[in-house]
């Protein structure tokens, strides 16, 4: 049902609706206008051809003598046309069916005789071939009558071959529109496709080449996206050079100035000093990862992720911080474990820094590792959970490496949970503090 609603609302399933819907439209106005116009001359074929029946039977049945005009009335049948004689008078002030009266008022205007005398009756039966079968009486000059029974033809139109043809000719255009709507769309499923694939490639400076075929509109969005994606991959190229040479640039100060240290002799001072220089290291290479995006050549490797969470909190108790890990021993994964840590090393220490200390802990489901990482902070208030994940943006202003950080650390961590094909999200706990939940693939069996 999920994947029909998606198809309805295609620009392929609307062009195809409006064609078929304007198809059948005007192949159901032709039919209606056939049908009455094929009825219309039915009806005064069928009225002209009893009037001249009748007008021809009277006339030869008032030439012959009474004896021998019910011979006559019999030799002038027909099966679609049945008369006979009978010296019975006419009853009487006896009207036609109401039903008749507009075919009653066409065969008196055929043969104004005809209309003081003739009465019609419908004398079908249940038989569906013969419902609309007509009967009637026509009173003769010298008291006698004619009674005639005829097969009504209307209601044959719609069986005409050409309406046959004309059917069969809206089916077959129906079926080319189908047909043509979704070759046209073609190049744009395939463009659609391929924007997905540029979303990802393009962030790392890879370019998806957009085949510039189809209709002109189209060939004009591919050649577009292809001048694009060339920009942005020369954007990302100059981006990255320039990264580099800042990095250069940048660490070679900060490590002379570490060298100079020694020279200070006020211990307060040195101190000092040598944290703002540990504040712009962690800077530069916070914002380095950042910038490098995903453009890690880290390879994918099956890796116990269980031992990268033991030794992510015994690196953060040999830093003096209280990081404890709950959960199995073993939990492999296919992962870069690298890239992984990184992130990892992000959460818990914002974990440490917001909450003084940091719970780790890890369960197995069917085909993912889930992961959370508990803190005693302040949490977060629902309003401000987006906003956590946004570069260089800090929820606790402080500039202070203790506690402002540099805004990066959820960010870098999303990007490479993401890469991964994981999910991270955050929640404040019932009893206070914040939680990180992390869902990881891993393989089955």
């Amino acid at each position: 049902m999920r994947r029909l609603f998606a198809l309805s609302r295609s620009l392929e399933a609307r062009t195809l609706v409006v064609l078929l819907v304007a198809i059948l439209a005007v192949h159901g106005g032709a039919l209606l206008l056939y049908r009455r116009s094929a009825a219309a001359a039915s009806a005064e074929a069928f009225a002209a051809q009893v009037a001249t029946q009748l007008a021809l039977a009277r006339e030869a049945v008032m030439r012959r003598p009474p004896a021998a005009r019910n011979a006559e009335a019999q030799a002038l049948s027909n099966p679609h046309f049945e008369v006979a004689w009978t010296d019975a008078p006419a009853p009487a002030g006896r009207r036609s069916d109401p039903a008749l009266e507009p075919l009653h008022q066409r065969l008196t205007a055929l043969d104004p005789s005809l209309g003081p005398n003739l009465s019609l009756v419908m004398e079908g039966d249940a038989d569906p071939l013969h419902r609309l079968d007509l009967g009637g009486t026509l009173a003769l000059p010298d008291g006698s009558q004619l009674t005639f029974h005829s097969a009504h033809a209307s209601g044959m139109a719609l069986s005409n071959p050409w309406a046959m043809l004309a059917t069969a000719m809206a089916i077959l255009v129906g079926l080319a529109a189908v047909l043509l709507t979704h070759r046209i769309a073609r190049p744009l499923r395939a463009l659609g496709h391929l924007t997905g694939l540029i979303g990802h490639a393009v962030g790392q400076g890879r370019v998806v080449p957009v085949p510039e075929v189809g209709p002109d509109e189209t060939r004009a969005i591919a050649r577009a996206l292809n001048g694009m994606q060339m920009r942005i991959r020369d954007l990302v190229t100059e981006r990255t050079q320039a990264l580099a040479a800042v990095s250069h640039d940048l660490r070679t100060p900060i490590a002379r100035l570490r060298l100079r240290l020694d020279g200070v002799a006020d211990d307060g001072q040195r101190h000092a000093m040598a944290s703002d220089l540990d504040d712009m290291q962690a800077m530069i290479d916070s914002t380095l990862a950042y910038l490098r995006g995903d453009a890690d050549p880290e390879v994918r490797r099956v890796t116990n992720v269980a031992s990268l969470l033991m030794s992510i909190a015994d690196a953060g108790q040999d830093a003096g911080h209280t990081v404890v890990y709950e959960g199995p021993g073993r939990a492999l994964a296919a992962i870069r474990p690298v890239a992984l840590r990184r992130a990892l090393d992000n959460v818990v220490d914002n974990a440490v820094r917001y909450g003084d200390r940091a719970r780790i802990g890890l369960a197995l489901a069917d085909a993912s590792l889930e992961l959370w990482i508990d803190d005693d902070g302040p949490g977060l208030p629902p309003h401000a959970v987006d906003r956590a994940f946004a570069p260089f943006t800090r929820l606790e202003t402080s500039r202070n490496r203790n506690t402002g950080g540099t805004g990066l650390g959820l960010t870098i961590a999303r990007r490479v949970i993401e890469a991964e094909g994981g999910r991270i999200g955050l929640e404040t706990r019932p009893g206070g503090g914040l939680r990180v939940r992390i869902t990881l693939p891993r393989p089955v069996g």
